[in-house]
């Protein structure tokens, strides 16, 4: 027989057990609280700059760039005479105060003739402008020796350049003298051995005597004593315009600062190029809802010659219409043919009033250099720059031409040749 304590007993652990098997099962089909949507104040803003710059390169769906099929006005094509389209800006940069080198835009931009393009415009990015300089100390350009020659802030500081150019020469003394020894040392039947040591020979007494003239050269301009006040006067104006760039200070004892600074420095235009530029840069956004793409603005001669190196667009004169400050240059890579056709309907105009020179260049950059008077150079101006190019280098239709006529002809010839 069942006691009345063991069947309480049973009812209670009957009870308890439904309990928690109904708190089990509530608890598994309750959802998950959908979470409350973001307040507009929450989504984090989207970046102009970077939005701007990508729909620069935003896939257009079809060839784009200089591989287009693009039908380019007559007013955006070189001259017959090649020469000439150089010319043109040399004649009217004689009016015109040219940029040597950095320190040489300090008292332009201070003085206003110089005006800043931000980053970022209303119709207009810049991209690339300055991307290629290097955060190197800056430097005085010596337009008769074609050097640069280390700025410094004091006196002490010309002694210390001094001290590491005399260094240098020891330095590179010591190691030819080592080569020269283990060149001394190889047995003559090793003749790989000896070729190899022959060829660091030549090189070591290069270096050796570029160094000694880079010591000479150094050591002669420090001597003068009116250089050397200049090369201080010249740290000091870079100086003063670093420690208060408009709101911002930049260490030109740090080479990122530097660097920045230098990119700062080569956003800036001249007033009357300014104005063109975002003329033909508001025509293009209405148009194609995209900003302008602008890759060039002021350059110094000196960062001029750095880029000449390894870009034929470069101007090589002793007056590179951008050292002006009145040129700028268009990023077409990524312009869809008709994009092209139409910034340059846009530039044909002003070339044909007189306002600008423009050429549709090759790498995918279109040039505008403007007259800083509205009006093109006296006919007369232009002959003689082009005399005295003739003058620094053999004419282009000299030897070059003919050697480049010769090497096309023989490519024909063969079955394998591909342009």
């Amino acid at each position: 027989m069942i006691s009345p304590h063991t069947t309480i007993r049973a009812a209670i652990v009957a009870l308890a057990t439904f309990l928690l098997i109904a708190v089990i099962s509530f608890a598994g089909c309750k959802r998950s609280p959908v979470p409350a949507p973001a307040s507009p104040s929450a989504i984090e803003p989207l970046d102009p700059f970077k939005e701007a710059f990508s729909k620069v390169e935003q896939d257009r769906g079809e060839v784009v760039g200089h591989k287009a099929t693009v039908e380019i006005p007559e007013q955006l094509k070189h001259y017959g005479d090649r020469r000439r389209f150089l010319a043109v800006q040399a004649a009217a940069a004689t009016t015109e105060s040219i940029s040597i080198d950095f320190a040489d835009l300090a008292p332009l931009i201070q003085r206003g003739e110089l005006v800043e393009m931000k980053p970022l415009g209303t119709d207009y990015i810049l991209y690339g402008v300055g991307y290629s300089v290097s955060g190197e100390p800056f430097a005085h350009y010596d337009s008769a020796t074609k050097q640069d020659i280390p700025l410094a802030a004091t006196e002490e500081g010309l002694t210390q350049e001094l001290q590491r150019a005399s260094d240098a020469v020891k330095e590179s003394a010591a190691q030819l003298a080592a080569i020269e020894a283990d060149w001394r040392r190889a047995p003559r039947r090793d003749r790989a051995r000896r070729a190899t040591l022959s060829k660091q020979v030549a090189q070591a007494r290069n270096s050796l005597a570029l160094k000694k003239a880079r010591n000479k050269l150094l050591t002669a301009f420090y001597a003068d004593p009116k250089r050397r006040k200049f090369i201080l006067a010249e740290h000091q104006l870079l100086s003063d315009l670093a420690r208060d760039f408009n709101g911002e200070a930049y260490d030109l004892n740090d080479s990122s600062d530097r660097r920045r600074f230098k990119m700062r420095l080569l956003s800036f235009i001249r007033p009357q190029a300014r104005d063109v530029l975002t003329e033909i840069a508001h025509q293009y956004k209405e148009k194609f809802d995209r900003p302008l793409p602008v890759s060039s603005l002021v350059r110094p001669v000196e960062y001029q010659r750095e880029l000449a190196e390894t870009n034929a667009n470069a101007s090589r004169g002793p007056s590179p219409p951008h050292s002006t400050g009145l040129a700028f240059d268009l990023f077409y890579k990524y312009m869809s043919a008709a994009e092209q056709e139409y910034l340059m309907s846009v530039i044909a105009p002003l070339k044909d009033e007189g306002r600008v020179e423009a050429l549709r260049e090759t790498r995918d950059n279109i040039h505008v250099y403007v007259f800083s008077n509205g009006q093109r150079p006296d006919e007369k101006l232009v002959v003689r720059a082009i005399a005295e190019d003739k003058a620094r280098r053999p004419d282009k239709s000299g030897k070059k031409d003919k050697a480049r006529r010769a090497g096309k002809s023989g490519k024909k010839k063969g079955k394998a040749s591909r342009r």
